[in-house]
């Protein structure tokens, strides 16, 4: 099994290794390899006592419906809607040189 590192190098002259899968166990060592011997030790004797299960979880509630239909109508009864739209079609066809600048 691989998995990969990230090695530091720290102020203090000192390496750290980490599993990224794991980024919680952190070894360290005066040399890069010292680091990640200390790692590959620390993760072995972790690997011995554990296992890796898959867990099924739950989809997002269908109930609750998609985040933005709460604003689906929202404008329907405004007097200035049609006007609004008729502006965005407008302005969709525009010659980008009559457009104003920003």
């Amino acid at each position: 099994m691989t998995t990969s590192v990230l090695i530091t190098h720290q102020p203090d002259n000192h390496y750290t290794a980490r599993a990224l899968v794991l980024p919680e166990i952190v070894a360290t060592g005066a040399t890069e390899a010292e680091a990640v011997e200390q790692l590959r030790t620390v993760l072995a004797k972790l690997q011995q006592h554990s296992r890796v299960i898959h867990v099924e979880l739950p989809l997002a509630d269908t109930a609750l419906g998609h985040p933005w239909l709460r604003f689906a109508g929202m404008w329907e009864q405004d007097p200035d809607w049609e006007a609004f739209e008729a502006a965005v079609a407008e302005a969709r066809h525009a010659n980008p040189s009559e457009m104003p600048s920003l």
